[in-house]
């Protein structure tokens, strides 16, 4: 049998190879990653990371610590969603209002009903202001 007649079944079994490795979900990408954001006026600080979102607010006046659900895919990013804390990141350049820091992400935090927003993620040096 020459390798024209055999492509389609070779092909066919290399899919069905590659379909066997688990794949990693959108949660359990993030629960091994640490992420974190802050944001001015008031200031307020978060981290995502072992399973826990830690927010803390109004300068340290306002402390949320909760257990992390699974992420929620959004336009352009990803939302989280507790009883008492919902964090919506979105892709997309952002700059600290005081510093001028670029990072990758736009930040809105809803602390116990109020709304917060700033930046997070990865640290941009190009985007600085």
């Amino acid at each position: 049998m020459t390798i024209a007649k055999q492509w389609p079944a070779l092909a066919m079994s290399a899919l069905v190879a590659g379909c066997m490795a688990p794949a990693m979900t959108a949660g359990a990408a993030a629960a091994q990653e640490r992420y974190s954001a802050r944001g001015q006026e008031p200031g307020w600080a978060l981290t995502i990371a072992n399973g826990r979102i830690d927010y803390l607010g109004n300068y340290g006046d306002k402390r949320i610590n909760v257990a992390r659900p699974d992420p929620r895919t959004s336009f352009n990013g990803h939302r989280y969603e507790t009883a008492r804390l919902i964090v919506d990141v979105t892709h997309g350049r952002c700059n600290d209002v005081m510093s001028g820091h670029g990072y990758a992400d736009r930040v809105t935090v809803i602390a116990d009903g109020e709304t917060y927003s700033g930046c997070g993620g990865e640290r941009r040096l190009d985007w600085d202001n």
